[in-house]
């Protein structure tokens, strides 16, 4: 979702940084952005282009739009001990994880669910005429996983479908980043959800900002920070929206119920050391409503913004200490 988008960091510096290189591309079902630090451009368009083709390789591993990807074959055999790849058994115990400190609300056995709302393909051909569908698979029930760490095997139960989209792209992001920072300062923009490295040499951090909530790609931002050596994920209902049968939906399913999220939030975003705790825990603040999330944001030390449905914003305190309002 892009309700936290990065612009050129020169435009909000008013600087020019030197050796400055960047790429552009679409994997994931978002617009991908890398920048590099580095005075040899030669090396860092080869730099820019590995880290392309590692997006794309870990989107045909954890794509749920194709049957033959691994993470569906693995779907595709329930009950069965599946010996799984070094990037599927990553994110998927990473999942695990989120799920325990969030308590479920973070949950990668929505899949099901998600199909039923009418999540059934890529966004852009979702079908609103289509009939909803009952929930009649399991969701929520990430502790019946099986893992074996010896043998990177998977066991999942009969009914439950796994769905690693967003955490996929945080820890691809978050790979990229920890391999070109051995070269130069840098930055990935993964569809608004912002990883970075060292800081640029001109200026203290990555000047990023937490944009208002909206079904459009590109609108103003409501604050700034520096962002360094950290991630700042946003989670939110404003812009993959459909209506299916009539009814809204959204692709934020609440795995107590399986059906999209009745919150009274928009959006969420969370500044933490890594993506992947940035991208679970605003999905799981943004599932549990403000006045729950904002405790349970404050109560890990996270940094982090709510908007509510009310146009009210919320800071948690640190978030309160480094982020500048735009006016």
């Amino acid at each position: 979702m892009q309700t936290c988008i990065e612009t050129d960091p020169a435009i909000q510096t008013n600087t020019t940084p030197p050796n400055w290189n960047i790429t552009r591309f679409r994997a994931m079902g978002s617009e991908i952005a890398i920048w590099l630090e580095l005075p040899d451009t030669t090396r860092a368009t080869q730099l820019l282009t590995e880290a392309e083709t590692f997006f794309k390789e870990t989107e045909r591993c954890l794509t749920r739009f194709n049957p033959l990807s691994e993470l569906m074959l693995l779907n595709a055999r329930p009950e069965s001990w599946v010996p799984v790849s070094a990037t599927l058994w990553a994110v998927l115990t990473s999942a695990i994880t989120l799920a325990k400190a969030t308590n479920g609300l973070f949950d990668p056995t929505v899949l099901p669910a998600l199909r039923a709302a009418g999540y059934d393909r890529t966004f852009e051909a979702l079908d609103p005429e289509n009939a909803l569908v009952p929930i009649t698979s399991l969701h929520g029930r990430w502790e019946d996983i099986g893992l074996n760490p010896h043998q990177h095997t998977v066991w999942i139960p009969r009914g439950v479908a796994l769905d690693l989209g967003g955490l996929g792209k945080g820890f691809t992001a978050q790979r990229v980043v920890d391999w070109l920072s051995h070269y130069g300062p840098c930055m990935v923009d993964a569809g608004g959800d912002l990883t970075t490295g060292d800081p640029p040499s001109t200026d203290p951090g990555w000047s990023v900002g937490i944009a208002k909530p909206s079904a459009q790609a590109f609108v103003s931002d409501l604050m700034f920070l520096w962002l360094r050596n950290a991630s700042l994920a946003t989670s939110g209902i404003d812009y993959r929206q459909w209506v299916r049968a009539g009814q809204l939906q959204h692709h934020i399913i609440d795995p107590r119920t399986g059906a999209p999220a009745k919150t009274d939030l928009v959006s969420v975003s969370v500044l933490a050391k890594s993506a992947s705790i940035a991208e679970g825990f605003a999905t799981a603040a943004l599932i549990a409503g403000s006045s729950r999330a904002y405790d349970f944001l404050i109560e890990k030390g996270l940094a982090a913004t709510l908007v509510l449905q009310s146009g009210d914003v919320w800071l948690t305190p640190t978030m309160s200490q480094i982020a500048v309002i735009a006016r």
